[in-house]
């Protein structure tokens, strides 16, 4: 059969609505539609001039899953841009007990990003406070402002702002001295203060600090914690700090379980202001076909859509078909729309893949691209997919933990205390492990440690503490390169599935049915963790350890002069180089050579 003039018209032009809707506030491919929820952000775009006088306030922003919450994020930042005023905005994927970490280091991050100017927001920021003649409180953060303005030491200067533990000759060069804050407390009060500061030297330049993902933060429905943290972390921001305009989202059906968790009072400072993001009207889904059409420069001055602007849709094509049903959101008009594009083109819309393929299909994709970017380092994404997927184990969390113990679960009887030590620098971390030995079941103990972060020969006490733990019964358990990425891949699956972000074809999987499948459909990668915690199986000898902090020195060496080095036998150096295969490649059968492997 032949095509049709409309198909043949269309042939060979790509599809404009095959890209989705907004990824983040942060989005070079966004294509803003000043109709939708225009009210919305000129409300928010009002409070944050008004807090240049110090009028800061809570905004709290809810809509269904797909009703353009970040799409309207993406708009106020480029109009904070323009207008002198400072924008970070991030997802809440992390756990309450590193929840000003998580904020300190995603604040940072978007500080540091580039403008298409060529600088950045630390740049704005250092010179405002340099220019009103402000001096932080804090003598580190003062030291880092100076060296950036300076323009020395830049790399060394964002690590420490996004909160990362820097070596000694980098503290050296920026004229600071560690904090040693690895105890938890320690950690997180360091990061509220360092946080609160940034922000107050931008002032009078108003800050508009924009929080998603709010439902990612309850990895269990019956775990409120999270949800507590984030009110009262959103109170004490609010208190002390006028001039920030702090914008918090979530889902309209999880507003009755943030009211059940937060405290009135925080609740009210995080809501001062309340903007409902509501479903399309046929107006605004036309404006919204309309500028994705002209988005598409192959359609954009199409001769066919100067008397018809929806071309090639008719008004009867959007009002029955795309704005079928009711509460109709973006995301699912987009969705939609790229099926009856390629119905109309005479292409056979691609075969709706099943949710359960959906998900393996996107599960493989994340462990690949976790795989090609995952910091192995720190503790904040070890902890929080350990918390997001032990429960999936059958691992039930149990409060309150002992001093030191990040997760405290419990499996048939059985109890496991879980203790994340993930920093290649140990400061503080003997302390931390006699803590744990004095007050804590050794037996039940798992130290939780990358396998590509080998415990230093340098830290001589938290080497002794470790012995003495492991003497007793603790474990150490190691995490490979692959769980590490599996795990980092089932965590952000479980955190977008929990906001309401993960979706098929313009309808959303809820955190439940992810939860469900994942179950049955754990990564291999993660059963070497799960018999980790179970029996302390797979954990790296002390001289695996020693081996890979010699190979990341040398970079090359023999399987002999290695073994010679360290005092070992060859046979044995070969078996620690599989032990320690994140760090270390063999050459040979059997191996010969061993060199430091790097990622790509």
């Amino acid at each position: 059969m032949s095509a049709s003039p409309l198909a043949i018209e269309l042939r060979g032009i790509p599809n404009p609505f095959r890209s989705g809707i907004t990824r983040d506030a942060w989005d070079p491919d966004w294509v803003d539609v000043p109709e939708i929820h225009a009210a919305a952000s000129a409300r928010i775009c009002r409070e944050v001039t008004r807090a240049r006088d110090g009028g800061g306030c809570g905004i709290l922003v809810f809509g269904e899953p797909g009703s353009g919450k970040t799409h309207l994020l993406n708009r106020v930042r480029r109009w904070c841009l323009e207008e002198g005023a400072l924008f970070a905005g991030f997802r809440l994927q992390c756990g309450p007990q590193t929840l000003w970490r998580h904020m300190r280091r995603e604040f940072a991050r978007s500080l540091l990003r580039r403008l298409p100017d060529g600088g950045t927001q630390m740049d704005r920021l250092a010179a405002a406070a340099y220019a009103n003649a402000k001096e932080p409180e804090d003598y580190s953060l003062a030291r880092v402002l100076e060296r950036w303005r300076e323009g020395r030491f830049l790399h060394e200067c964002a690590a420490w702002l996004r909160g990362e533990r820097l070596p000694e000759e980098a503290l050296r060069a920026l004229g600071i001295a560690d904090t040693d804050a690895e105890e938890e407390e320690a950690a997180e009060d360091e990061a509220r203060r360092i946080l609160r500061e940034l922000i107050a030297l931008a002032a009078p330049a108003p800050v508009l600090l924009a929080l998603d993902q709010v439902e990612a933060l309850q990895a269990d429905p019956q775990d409120v914690r999270g949800l507590a943290a984030i009110g009262s972390a959103a109170a004490a921001l609010r208190d002390e700090i006028p001039n920030l305009v702090l914008t918090t989202c979530v889902q309209t059906s999880f507003l009755p379980r943030l009211h059940e968790a937060v405290l009135r009072a925080d609740m009210d400072r995080m809501g001062e202001v309340r903007l409902e993001l509501l479903p399309l009207e046929e107006p605004q889904a036309e404006a919204i076909l309309a500028a994705r059409l002209d988005a598409e420069p192959a359609m954009r001055d199409h001769r066919l859509r100067r008397e018809q602007p929806l071309w090639p849709f008719t008004s009867y094509a959007v009002r029955y078909l795309l704005m079928k049903g009711s509460r109709v959101t973006p995301r699912r008009l987009i969705a939609e729309a790229y099926t009856l594009f390629e119905q109309l083109r005479g292409e056979k819309p691609p075969a709706v893949p099943r949710p359960e393929t959906f998900l393996r299909e996107k599960l493989r994709a994340r462990i690949g691209q976790s795989s090609e970017a995952q910091p192995v380092e720190g503790n904040e994404f070890l902890l929080d997919g350990l918390r997001r997927v032990l429960p999936l184990m059958g691992w039930r969390s149990v409060e309150p933990r002992p001093k030191g113990i990040d997760l405290l679960v419990e499996k048939e009887g059985r109890r496991r205390a879980v203790a994340v030590f993930n920093r290649a620098r140990m400061h503080g971390a003997a302390q931390r492990l006699r803590k744990i030995r004095e007050t804590v079941l050794a037996e039940t103990v798992r130290l939780v440690r990358a396998a590509a972060v080998p415990v230093s020969a340098s830290a001589v006490k938290t080497l002794e503490e470790l012995a003495k733990l492991e003497e007793e019964g603790a474990k150490l358990v190691r995490v490979s390169n692959e769980a590490l990425a599996a795990l980092e891949a089932c965590r952000t699956l479980l955190s977008d599935a929990a906001a309401g972000d993960l979706h098929k074809d313009g309808e959303t999987l809820g955190l439940e049915f992810v939860e469900q499948w994942l179950q049955e459909n754990l990564p291999e990668e993660l059963r070497e963790l799960e018999e980790g915690l179970e029996s302390g199986a797979g954990g790296a000898s002390r001289l695996s350890d020693e081996l890979a902090e010699l190979v990341r020195e040398v970079k090359v060496i023999s399987v002999e002069e290695a073994a010679a080095r360290l005092g070992a036998g060859v046979e044995e150096v070969r078996l620690c180089a599989d032990q320690s295969e994140a760090v270390v490649a063999a050459v040979g059968m059997p191996a010969k050579v061993l060199i430091e492997r790097r990622s790509e």
